[in-house]
Protein backbone atom coordinates (compact mmCIF):
# COMPACT_ATOMS: atom_id res chain seq x y z
CA UNK A 1 0.00 0.00 0.00
CA UNK A 2 1.43 3.47 -1.27
CA UNK A 3 1.03 6.07 1.47
CA UNK A 4 -0.34 9.59 0.86
CA UNK A 5 2.18 11.95 -0.72
CA UNK A 6 2.46 14.28 2.42
CA UNK A 7 3.10 11.76 4.57
CA UNK A 8 5.65 10.18 2.66
CA UNK A 9 7.42 14.09 2.80
CA UNK A 10 6.71 14.14 6.56
CA UNK A 11 8.98 10.54 6.65
CA UNK A 12 11.52 11.61 4.19
CA UNK A 13 12.07 14.90 6.81
CA UNK A 14 12.22 12.83 9.98
CA UNK A 15 14.96 11.04 8.50
CA UNK A 16 16.68 13.32 7.41
CA UNK A 17 16.87 14.90 10.40
CA UNK A 18 17.90 11.73 11.86
CA UNK A 19 20.50 12.12 9.16
CA UNK A 20 21.75 15.55 10.41
CA UNK A 21 21.87 14.62 14.19
CA UNK A 22 24.05 11.81 13.74
CA UNK A 23 26.47 14.00 11.87
CA UNK A 24 26.33 16.33 14.61
CA UNK A 25 27.91 14.39 17.21
CA UNK A 26 29.92 17.43 18.51
CA UNK A 27 27.98 19.82 20.78
CA UNK A 28 29.42 22.87 19.30
CA UNK A 29 28.18 21.51 15.89
CA UNK A 30 24.73 21.62 17.24
CA UNK A 31 22.93 25.03 16.63
CA UNK A 32 24.48 24.97 13.21
CA UNK A 33 23.01 21.51 12.38
CA UNK A 34 19.25 22.02 14.09
CA UNK A 35 19.39 25.29 11.55
CA UNK A 36 20.64 22.85 8.64
CA UNK A 37 17.96 20.64 9.73
CA UNK A 38 14.99 22.99 10.13
CA UNK A 39 16.09 24.01 6.44
CA UNK A 40 16.43 20.36 4.83
CA UNK A 41 13.27 19.07 5.97
CA UNK A 42 11.24 22.27 4.64
CA UNK A 43 13.33 22.17 1.15
CA UNK A 44 12.54 18.88 1.15
CA UNK A 45 8.92 18.94 1.32
CA UNK A 46 8.86 22.01 -1.39
CA UNK A 47 10.94 19.15 -3.83
CA UNK A 48 8.15 16.89 -3.04
CA UNK A 49 5.11 19.39 -3.96
CA UNK A 50 6.83 20.27 -7.32
CA UNK A 51 7.42 16.49 -8.68
CA UNK A 52 4.66 15.44 -11.21
CA UNK A 53 2.50 12.37 -9.74
CA UNK A 54 0.06 10.03 -11.62
CA UNK A 55 -2.69 12.46 -12.62
CA UNK A 56 -5.95 10.67 -11.43
CA UNK A 57 -8.08 9.98 -13.89
CA UNK A 58 -11.92 11.13 -13.85
CA UNK A 59 -14.65 9.23 -15.93
CA UNK A 60 -17.03 11.85 -17.81
CA UNK A 61 -19.54 10.10 -19.67
CA UNK A 62 -20.34 12.27 -22.61
CA UNK A 63 -23.50 11.80 -25.22
CA UNK A 64 -24.86 13.87 -27.78
CA UNK A 65 -28.54 13.73 -29.05
CA UNK A 66 -30.08 15.23 -31.66
CA UNK A 67 -27.25 16.38 -33.53
CA UNK A 68 -28.44 15.07 -37.28
CA UNK A 69 -25.63 14.52 -39.41
CA UNK A 70 -22.62 15.19 -36.50
CA UNK A 71 -20.07 13.08 -36.62
CA UNK A 72 -19.00 10.96 -33.69
CA UNK A 73 -15.24 10.36 -33.40
CA UNK A 74 -12.74 9.33 -30.79
CA UNK A 75 -10.81 12.87 -30.72
CA UNK A 76 -13.70 14.36 -29.84
CA UNK A 77 -13.93 12.68 -26.69
CA UNK A 78 -10.35 13.10 -25.88
CA UNK A 79 -9.08 16.87 -26.44
CA UNK A 80 -5.81 17.41 -27.28
CA UNK A 81 -4.20 19.82 -24.18
CA UNK A 82 -1.12 21.63 -25.35
CA UNK A 83 1.64 20.25 -22.94
CA UNK A 84 0.37 17.81 -22.02
CA UNK A 85 2.87 15.02 -22.02
CA UNK A 86 1.07 12.94 -20.01
CA UNK A 87 0.11 10.29 -22.58
CA UNK A 88 4.09 10.52 -23.80
CA UNK A 89 5.35 6.80 -22.68
CA UNK A 90 8.80 8.34 -22.35
CA UNK A 91 8.04 11.06 -20.29
CA UNK A 92 5.94 8.72 -18.07
CA UNK A 93 8.93 6.41 -17.80
CA UNK A 94 10.99 9.91 -16.99
CA UNK A 95 8.72 10.83 -14.07
CA UNK A 96 8.41 7.37 -12.69
CA UNK A 97 12.62 7.52 -12.37
CA UNK A 98 12.42 10.19 -10.90
CA UNK A 99 9.60 9.07 -8.40
CA UNK A 100 11.75 6.26 -7.83
CA UNK A 101 14.78 8.13 -6.49
CA UNK A 102 12.46 10.20 -4.28
CA UNK A 103 10.66 6.87 -2.94
CA UNK A 104 14.53 6.10 -1.83
CA UNK A 105 15.17 9.19 0.15
CA UNK A 106 11.84 8.43 1.64
CA UNK A 107 12.87 5.10 2.73
CA UNK A 108 16.02 6.61 4.54
CA UNK A 109 18.31 5.21 1.50
CA UNK A 110 19.94 8.70 1.25
CA UNK A 111 23.18 7.43 -0.88
CA UNK A 112 21.33 5.20 -2.97
CA UNK A 113 19.18 7.98 -3.78
CA UNK A 114 21.56 10.45 -4.64
CA UNK A 115 22.86 7.74 -7.24
CA UNK A 116 19.64 7.24 -8.27
CA UNK A 117 18.68 11.36 -9.02
CA UNK A 118 22.47 11.46 -10.46
CA UNK A 119 21.70 8.55 -13.01
CA UNK A 120 18.39 10.74 -13.81
CA UNK A 121 20.32 13.71 -14.55
CA UNK A 122 22.54 11.44 -16.66
CA UNK A 123 20.31 9.58 -18.98
CA UNK A 124 17.96 12.30 -19.24
CA UNK A 125 19.85 15.97 -18.93
CA UNK A 126 17.44 17.48 -20.97
CA UNK A 127 14.62 16.56 -19.41
CA UNK A 128 12.60 19.25 -17.65
CA UNK A 129 12.79 17.05 -14.79
CA UNK A 130 16.28 17.29 -14.53
CA UNK A 131 16.69 20.14 -12.77
CA UNK A 132 14.49 18.43 -9.69
CA UNK A 133 16.75 15.89 -9.72
CA UNK A 134 20.10 17.72 -9.52
CA UNK A 135 18.19 19.18 -6.41
CA UNK A 136 17.06 15.75 -5.11
CA UNK A 137 21.01 14.65 -5.35
CA UNK A 138 22.61 17.61 -3.44
CA UNK A 139 19.91 17.13 -0.74
CA UNK A 140 20.38 13.40 -0.42
CA UNK A 141 24.05 14.28 -0.48
CA UNK A 142 23.78 16.95 2.18
CA UNK A 143 21.54 14.37 4.21
CA UNK A 144 24.19 11.69 4.10
CA UNK A 145 26.94 14.30 5.47
CA UNK A 146 28.63 14.79 2.04
CA UNK A 147 28.71 18.76 2.88
CA UNK A 148 31.34 19.29 0.53
CA UNK A 149 29.36 17.17 -2.49
CA UNK A 150 26.13 19.03 -1.45
CA UNK A 151 27.44 22.28 -1.84
CA UNK A 152 28.68 21.51 -5.30
CA UNK A 153 25.74 20.12 -6.34
CA UNK A 154 23.53 23.44 -4.91
CA UNK A 155 26.31 25.64 -6.71
CA UNK A 156 25.81 23.63 -10.18
CA UNK A 157 22.20 23.74 -9.55
CA UNK A 158 21.73 27.47 -9.21
CA UNK A 159 24.67 28.07 -12.20
CA UNK A 160 22.04 26.18 -14.66
CA UNK A 161 18.80 26.95 -13.33
CA UNK A 162 18.45 30.81 -11.77
CA UNK A 163 15.22 31.51 -12.28
CA UNK A 164 13.49 27.89 -11.15
CA UNK A 165 11.55 27.80 -8.07
CA UNK A 166 13.94 26.02 -5.78
CA UNK A 167 16.40 28.49 -6.99
CA UNK A 168 15.48 30.30 -3.37
CA UNK A 169 15.67 27.15 -1.43
CA UNK A 170 18.92 26.14 -2.79
CA UNK A 171 20.55 29.23 -1.44
CA UNK A 172 18.85 28.92 1.73
CA UNK A 173 20.03 25.14 1.83
CA UNK A 174 23.78 26.44 0.92
CA UNK A 175 24.15 29.15 3.54
CA UNK A 176 23.06 26.07 6.21
CA UNK A 177 25.55 24.14 4.70
CA UNK A 178 28.41 26.63 4.83
CA UNK A 179 27.53 27.67 8.54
Amino acid sequence: MRTMPALRGLTAATLLLAACAAAAADPAQSQAATVLQDVLRAVWVRLQAMTPRQPTRIVVATSTVGIRGAEATESELRPYWKGDREQDPAYRAERQALLSAQDLANAGKFAEAARAFDAFVDAHPKSPLAPQARFGSALAQAAVGEKGRAISGFEAFLKQNPEHPLAHDAERVLAALRT
